[in-house]
């Protein structure tokens, strides 16, 4: 089972996965821990500081998490590794997901 962290903060749903890869050993269980949440809250931010990798089912769990936001809603991503940052921008999700260097900065937006 996925350890995740949930916090409130500043009005936004702060997301720890205590995990050094996001792929398709946890992302069902990302999916629907954080899903869940996030179908209550208007910003979710994703705290990455643990996360090394990301793989296209890490990916898929993000935009799951995404669609179950509230219309108008949005989901950013804090302290990302270059390795993340480069999938992101490899496939374009950075103009899906705003990345941050802070979870202070993420949820100031």
């Amino acid at each position: 089972m996925l350890d995740v962290k949930f916090e409130e903060t500043g009005g936004a749903l702060v997301v720890t996965p205590a995990v050094k890869r996001l792929d398709a050993l946890v992302a069902a269980d990302f999916r629907t821990l954080v899903g869940e949440r996030a179908a209550k809250a208007n910003v979710v931010v994703v705290a990455l500081a643990d996360v090394l990798f990301v793989d296209s089912s890490g990916l898929a769990a993000l935009i799951s998490v995404l669609k179950r936001v509230p219309p108008g809603g949005q989901v950013r991503l804090a302290q990302a590794s270059s390795a993340v940052r480069s999938l992101l921008n490899i496939t374009h999700l950075e103009k899906v997901f705003p990345v941050f260097d802070s979870v202070a900065a993420a949820v100031r937006g």
